[in-house]
């Protein structure tokens, strides 16, 4: 599949033959990340392993949203705790949708950041479930 992918691109003049950048500018993101995981790979070019090279150059960037994705699930959990807790300092007590919106969010933001740190490949899967269970495991006790 992927020497067909390099033979669209050669003849559509994005990329040359010799894995460089062609003189057409590639349509869409898309083929743009093809284009680039083609020259990024060039080296490997002679190689039986070239074409598994560019699948893998096009996969690793992927693979760092699913982290960055169950961070912000963190993150937001975090804030969601301490905005509860400044709230009800000040105000003594939360009602209403925007209770209801930030205990869903709560219960919500730990449990979809452990779903997407399942799929983040490697070892940097495992801190971010623990971190995630953590957080779950912390709503549980803190809200008592």
């Amino acid at each position: 599949m992927l020497k067909r992918v390099e033979k669209k691109l050669i003849d559509s003049g994005v990329m040359n033959k010799n894995f460089e950048q062609g003189a057409v500018k590639p349509e869409n993101k898309t083929i743009e990340r093809l284009l680039h995981a083609f020259v990024g790979n060039r080296s490997y070019s002679e190689e039986e392993e070239y074409y598994g090279c560019v699948a893998d150059s096009l996969i690793e960037k992927k693979d760092a949203v699913f982290l960055r994705i169950s961070l912000f699930f963190a993150f937001v959990f975090v804030l969601l705790w301490l905005g509860i807790r400044i709230y009800v300092m000040y105000f003594y007590s939360i009602s209403g949708i925007i209770a209801m919106g930030m205990f869903i969010g709560l219960f919500a933001a730990p449990f979809l950041g452990l779903l997407s740190a399942l799929l983040v490949p490697g070892w940097k899967k495992y801190p971010l479930i623990l971190l995630n269970l953590g957080l779950l495991i912390f709503m549980n006790f803190s809200l008592v």
